[in-house]
């Protein structure tokens, strides 16, 4: 690790906002960050799910340190940010970070559970991590996938798929706050960058420590919600044997083209499927708990000064 950077971390709930601020952040003249997002190196534990469907000898983008420090090579940004929603959901990452460096900061973004759910079956779909095309259907099978059945030969982290444990976010913040002090760590709401995503922005580099906390970026393309198309081709690509062939001939630098040519070709704007009040109601009432439990920890802790359950009706 070079001692004079300042690394930060975005962690966070809805993976929309942490490609938002990706490419909102990296275009900051003082911030370099790697030309793929979600590295994977810090969750060690869910590398070690991957390697258990797909082979020990999985070749990984980022393998050592010294892999994992080359791919920011701004030598004039003396910020470095590391951009993987997941990170949140790992038991390893937040003390892998603190043992890199303790004084990196940690971002957090929360968006509401009932949204954040269907938008991550969405997502999950569009990655064939998940087969059942009903959002209250796929929740109802969690139980079941539990004990290792109804899960897709395509989906290496069976944990997304236990839909109600991905909301319990005052569980997943406190491994940060426990191992970091207050001040490196700062949540943000995903309602404040719907609203009003340049206030968070700006907000955001005065916390990182910037010194030009007024450069504005250029506006970032939207982040519609898509489908797969092309579905038979890419659950080739997907099919375990398949995809460690091509992580295995590919090699690293051309990656990230790869991702972007993969995106344009199996992308498919698109709108998700509509829940109806009733619904949406009966899932609040079953999370409100959860939501209550992340209010007060957060206020407690002096994170965040509103009132999650007003905020987002529950």
């Amino acid at each position: 690790m070079d001692s004079n950077k300042v690394n930060f971390f975005f962690a966070g709930f809805p993976k929309s906002g942490s490609t938002l601020f990706w490419h909102m952040l990296k275009a900051h003249p003082e911030i370099d960050s790697s030309p793929l997002k979600e590295l994977n190196y810090f969750n060690t534990d869910h590398t070690s799910v991957i390697k258990q469907k797909l082979g020990k000898n999985l070749p990984q983008l980022v393998a050592s340190e010294a892999d994992y420090q080359s791919l920011y090579v701004q030598p004039d940004c003396n910020f470095n940010g590391d951009f993987n929603p997941t990170y949140i959901y790992s038991e390893d990452a937040p003390k892998n970070i603190y043992k890199y460096n303790n004084n990196a900061k940690i971002i957090i973004s929360i968006r509401e559970p009932v949204s954040y759910l269907r938008s991550t079956h969405f997502q999950n779909l569009y990655n064939l991590a998940e087969d059942e095309t009903d959002f209250l259907n796929a929740l109802s099978l969690e139980p079941v996938r539990k004990q290792g059945k109804n899960i897709p030969q395509t989906c290496v982290l069976p944990f997304f798929l236990y839909y109600s444990e991905l909301i319990q976010y005052q569980k997943f913040i406190r491994r940060y706050v426990e191992q970091f002090p207050l001040e490196q760590i700062k949540v943000i709401l995903f309602d404040h960058i719907i609203t009003d995503k340049m206030l968070v922005y700006q907000s955001l580099l005065a916390f990182l420590g910037v010194e030009d906390t007024a450069f504005r970026p250029p506006e970032p393309d939207r982040n519609p919600s898509h489908r797969l198309r092309f579905k038979f081709a890419r659950k080739i690509l997907l099919n375990p044997r398949v995809n460690k062939a091509l992580l295995t001939i590919t090699p690293k630098k051309i990656m990230p083209l790869g991702v972007n040519i993969s995106h344009k070709l199996f992308k498919k704007e698109d709108k998700k499927p509509p829940l109806s009040s009733e619904d949406v109601d009966k899932l609040k009432t079953q999370f409100i708990s959860e939501v209550q439990l992340l209010s007060d920890y957060l206020q407690e802790n002096g994170l965040i000064d509103v009132d999650l359950i007003k905020l987002w009706e529950y």
